[in-house]
C-alpha cells in the first residue's frame, strides 16, 4: 500500500500521518471481499450526474471499486475542453484515483460520457445517448447541483430544479431500474428547526417556478423578485432543494426513490486518502482564510454545533441508502448524513485547528493566523474595520510603493461577501432527526461498515480536524511536503514582525491614554486655583 506523503506520526508536534486510507482497509483487501452492499453495485450501469464535481469524483472512484458495469457520466464541455478531455484531465491529475496511472484503461473502459448540461431541457442529451440510458441504467445517482449561494435564482432552478425534472423524467421511462437517489441538503428545510427523514412540502410549487422562469424575460426585475419568493429560506440553493426535492417526492409513485441530505460537506476522513478535496466552499474556504491570516474575524456562536460531515461519510452513506431502498422499496428512504450523533461545536473545532498554525503554516499566506470570532453581529462589523480593512488599505500602499498592482481590498471585499452567506449556518441550530439513517446503519455488516464508512459516531474529531488543515495545504493550496520548513521560516518572521507592531501599537495606544489623562489632570488642577 503506497501512501501519498512521507508517514510522521499523529502527536503535538508533527503533522498526522496521511496514509491511504490512514489505516483502514488497502484498495487489494477491497477488491477480494464480498459482501451485500458491494455485490448490490457490482456489474450494476449507473448514471451519474455531478460526476466532475466534489462529491461527484468519490462516486466514480468508489463505484470502480465496486466493480460496476459502467457508469453513464453525464458531462458538458467547459473552458474550451470536450467532455473527455475534462474526464482525462480529471482522473490524471485528482490523487484519489489512486489505481489510474496503474491501469488508465480500465477507467475508460468503465466510463461513458453522455454529453448533455443539466441545465438544459431534456438535458441536451442525444437521442442516441438517451436510449442507451433508458434501456441499460440500473441506478440514477443525480448530484449535479449549483451549490452556490449567491447564485441568481434563475440559474438555481434552471440547474437544481427543472435539471432534477428532467433527470427524473428519464428515470421514469428505465427499463431495469433498481433504485433513483437524489443528493440533497440537510438545510433544504433549515426553515424548521427539527428536521426529520421525511418529505417537506415548500411554499412554492416547484413547476409553477419552472414555467415563471422559462417565460421572464426581464431578468433584472425577476431577480428583485425573488427576494421575495425566497423567504423565509436564506438563499436561492437551499430554496431551490427543497422545490427539488418535491419533484422527487411527486415522482416517487413512478421511480423507487431515496434521498440522502448532508450538512456541510469537507475533506475526506479516510476514503480512499484523508483530507482530500478539491472544494473552496463552506467550511473548506473558512479554514483557509484562517489559516492564511486573511480571515481574522468571523461572525459565529462557538457555543454551537458546528454541522460538518466528511464527504467520504456522505458518499459511502449515498451508496449504502441506495442499496437499502433497493430492498426496502415501501419505507420512505431519505436520510440526514449529519453528525447529530457525534456532535462538535464551532468552538471545539477552532480551537483544535488552531493548534496547528505553528506547525503546519501555509506557504501562501498573507499573514499569522489570528482568527477571533464573536456571536454578537455588530460587534464583528466594527471589528471587520480593525481587522481587514484598515490592514488591507497599508497592505496595498505598501504594494504601491513598490510599484505593483493593489490588490488586498479587492480580496477583502470577496472574503466579506463569502463571510455573509455563511452566517446564517454558523449562528443557527438544527436537530437533525436520523432514525431512518440507524436502520441503514443496522442492516450493514461489519465487513461493510469496515469498508463503506458512514456512522459519525466513529469519526475521531481530533484526528480528523487535523487532517482537514493539512489536506487543504496539500490539495486546495497545491503546497508540498517539502516546504514545510520553509514555511515555518516565514511564519516565525511574519510572527516576529506581528509582535513588532502589536508591541509598537500598544506602546502609542498607552502613550496617548497617558497623555489625554495626564493633560486632563492638569486642567483639572489649575481649574481649581482660579475657582
Amino acid at each position: 500500500m503506497e501512501t501519498v506523503e512521507p508517514v510522521v506520526p499523529l502527536d503535538v508536534e508533527l503533522p498526522p500521518q496521511l496514509l491511504l486510507g490512514s489505516g483502514k482497509a488497502s484498495l487489494d483487501e477491497f477488491e477480494r471481499y464480498r459482501s451485500p452492499l458491494k455485490d448490490f453495485y457490482h456489474g450494476k450501469i449507473v448514471f451519474l450526474t455531478g460526476g466532475t464535481g466534489f462529491l461527484g469524483k468519490l462516486y466514480v472512484e468508489k463505484l470502480i471499486r465496486c466493480g460496476v458495469s459502467e457508469i453513464l457520466l453525464l458531462s458538458r464541455a467547459k473552458k474550451g475542453k470536450t467532455p473527455y478531455e475534462r474526464l482525462a484531465s480529471i482522473l490524471e491529475s485528482e490523487p484519489i484515483f489512486t489505481t489510474y496511472h496503474s491501469n488508465p484503461e480500465h477507467y475508460h473502459d468503465k466510463i461513458k460520457i453522455i454529453d448533455g448540461d443539466i441545465s438544459k431541457n431534456q438535458l441536451s442529451i442525444s437521442n442516441d445517448d438517451l436510449s442507451y440510458v433508458v434501456n441499460n441504467a440500473n441506478i440514477f445517482f443525480h448530484a449535479a447541483a449549483d451549490v452556490r449561494f449567491d447564485e441568481s435564482l434563475k440559474e438555481s432552478v434552471e440547474t437544481n430544479v427543472r435539471g432534477t425534472l428532467e433527470v427524473l423524467k428519464i428515470a421514469a421511462q428505465a427499463k431495469v431500474l433498481d433504485v433513483f437517489v437524489y443528493i440533497s441538503t440537510a438545510f433544504s428545510n433549515c426553515t424548521r428547526n427539527t428536521i426529520e427523514e421525511k418529505f417537506y412540502k415548500p411554499q412554492v410549487d416547484p413547476h409553477l417556478l419552472i414555467k415563471l422562469v422559462e417565460m421572464e424575460q426581464d431578468e433584472e426585475s425577476f431577480e428583485v423578485l425573488s427576494r421575495k419568493i425566497i423567504e423565509p429560506w436564506p438563499n436561492t440553493y437551499a430554496f431551490t432543494k427543497a422545490l427539488a426535492e418535491d419533484l422527487v417526492r411527486q415522482f416517487a409513485d413512478k421511480v423507487p426513490v431515496a434521498v440522502i441530505r448532508p450538512s456541510i460537506v469537507t475533506t475526506t476522513s479516510s476514503d480512499p486518502i484523508p483530507g482530500w478535496t478539491d472544494n473552496l466552499y463552506g467550511f473548506n474556504g473558512v479554514v483557509i482564510g484562517a489559516a492564511t491570516g486573511a480571515l481574522r474575524i468571523f461572525h459565529i456562536n462557538n457555543d454551537f454545533r458546528a454541522d460538518i460531515i466528511p464527504a467520504d461519510i456522505v458518499m459511502n452513506a449515498t451508496l449504502a441508502i441506495g442499496w437499502y431502498a433497493k430492498n426496502h422499496p415501501d419505507e420512505t428512504n431519505i436520510i440526514n448524513c449529519t453528525a447529530a450523533d457525534n456532535p462538535v461545536t464551532w468552538g471545539m473545532v477552532r480551537t483544535e485547528q488552531m493548534k496547528w498554525k505553528g506547525k503546519i503554516p501555509f506557504l501562501k499566506s498573507l499573514w499569522i493566523p489570528t482568527y477571533n470570532t464573536t456571536r454578537y453581529y455588530v460587534l464583528s462589523e466594527i471589528l471587520k474595520i480593525f481587522y481587514h480593512l484598515i490592514p488591507a488599505v497599508l497592505f496595498d500602499l505598501g504594494l504601491r510603493f513598490n510599484s505593483q498592482k493593489p490588490q488586498i481590498v479587492k480580496l477583502y471585499r470577496k472574503v466579506h461577501k463569502f463571510s455573509e452567506v455563511l452566517c446564517f449556518f454558523t449562528n443557527n441550530e438544527w436537530d437533525f432527526r436520523n432514525e431512518q439513517f440507524h436502520k441503514v446503519l443496522a442492516q450493514m455488516s461489519e465487513e461493510d461498515q469496515r469498508y463503506f464508512p458512514c456512522d459519525a459516531k466513529r469519526i475521531d474529531w481530533k484526528d480528523f480536524l487535523a487532517h482537514n488543515v493539512i489536506g487543504l495545504r496539500m490539495y486546495l493550496m497545491k503546497e508540498k511536503w517539502d516546504n514545510l520548513e520553509q514555511a515555518r521560516a516565514r511564519y516565525r518572521k511574519q510572527w516576529m514582525a506581528h509582535m513588532v507592531f502589536l508591541a509598537i501599537f500598544y506602546a502609542v495606544m498607552g502613550y496617548l491614554l497617558y497623555k489625554l489623562f495626564l493633560e486632563a489632570g492638569l486642567k483639572e488642577i489649575l481649574g481649581s486655583w482660579f475657582v
